[in-house]
């Protein structure tokens, strides 16, 4: 999929109109979309009461995860039971990036669309502030596709609410977070160490999956520590429309998917966004938010430690040493 060859010609037959099944699909589950808050917020308690949280707990009882001894900072995610870690990564002007371990997962995603850390959801007290955050229209399908929801990649929102996904997130943490630019992505994927030797125990691919997506973190960890960086979903990022006319929103995905050949996943796998990822949709204007048609796109965030503007995160407390370290025995 991350190659020169059309999005449409590349999927025909393959994968032609995974909306129309997942519509489907959703009339099996109780409420649909419509119960989804309710869903989300069971697992997101099993989640934590199965020891998952941050980490996954089938990477951790297989000891997956070989990789460097990398400091992390885990960050809590305030009125619910999440949370996220961050890696940091030097980037080639000799500054410091805190990126995201894992894809951003189903529960955590679901938080933002459904208001779920909010005590009255249908009015959020943090729509109205400057800069405020702004949630997607509810899906009318089971995005997950019922491939699986808790430790699974959230998939299929556009780079718009991607972006505003960050937003939310820096609202809650107080720190900054936002999409990589692509140089960004690529100077990190540079640095993964992840090569055609290594890449079927650190990647899901066309390969090794059965054309779905699979849980964070069940393949080995890259040399940075980071999982799944490659393969899985890939990763929005954003790009200048200026140096690429031909991506006028600056929307470009980056790292391959479960959909694509191993000799694909590279730190150069790079898709622009097309307009048969949304074919599907019903809705007359088509969904901002939304991409009925895309299963292979998620969300890695990184963080800007050294933000003037945000004080409660400099480049000491990105390295210190009272951080957790990676542990490659365990994969935490």
């Amino acid at each position: 999929m991350f190659n020169s060859l059309p999005h449409e010609k590349r999927t025909a037959g393959r994968y032609a109109g995974p909306a129309l099944a997942a519509i489907l699909g959703a009339l099996a589950v109780s409420g649909g979309a419509l119960a989804q808050s309710e869903v989300t917020a069971v697992e997101t308690e099993a989640e934590t009461a199965a020891g998952v949280g941050a980490e996954t707990a089938a990477g951790v009882a297989a000891g997956v995860g070989a990789g460097v001894g990398t400091a992390a900072i885990v960050v809590e995610i305030p009125k619910t039971t999440l949370s996220i870690e961050l890696v940091p990564v030097e980037m080639p002007d000799g500054t410091t990036l805190l990126v995201t371990r894992r894809e951003i997962a189903w529960p955590l995603y679901d938080t933002y669309v459904h208001g779920l850390d909010q005590e009255n959801p249908a009015m959020p007290d943090d729509a109205g502030m400057v800069g405020g955050v702004t949630r997607p229209t509810k899906p009318y399908i089971n995005m997950d596709r019922g491939w699986g929801h808790t430790n699974y990649p959230a998939m299929g929102m556009s780079h718009l609410a991607a972006q505003e996904f960050c937003t939310w997130l820096g609202h809650k943490t107080g720190r900054t977070f936002r999409l990589p630019t692509e140089a960004e992505w690529e100077a990190i994927a540079e640095q993964s160490g992840t090569t055609p030797d290594n890449l079927d125990a650190r990647a899901w691919h066309l390969g090794n999956t059965d054309d779905t997506t699979r849980p964070r973190a069940t393949k080995d960890a890259d040399d940075l520590g980071l999982y799944d960086l490659l393969g899985n979903v890939g990763e929005w990022c954003t790009t200048d429309p200026h140096a690429d006319p031909a991506v006028r929103s600056g929307a470009v995905a980056r790292g391959g998917s479960y959909m694509d050949e191993p000799e694909l996943l590279s730190p150069k796998a790079r898709q622009r966004p097309h307009r048969s990822w949304n074919s599907t949709d019903p809705q007359i204007p088509k969904s901002i938010w939304w991409l009925a048609d895309c299963t292979w796109v998620g969300i890695r965030p990184v963080c800007v430690p050294d933000d003037p503007t945000n004080p409660s995160v400099s480049p000491d407390e990105a390295l210190s040493p009272t951080d957790t370290p990676f542990d490659p025995a365990s994969g935490r």
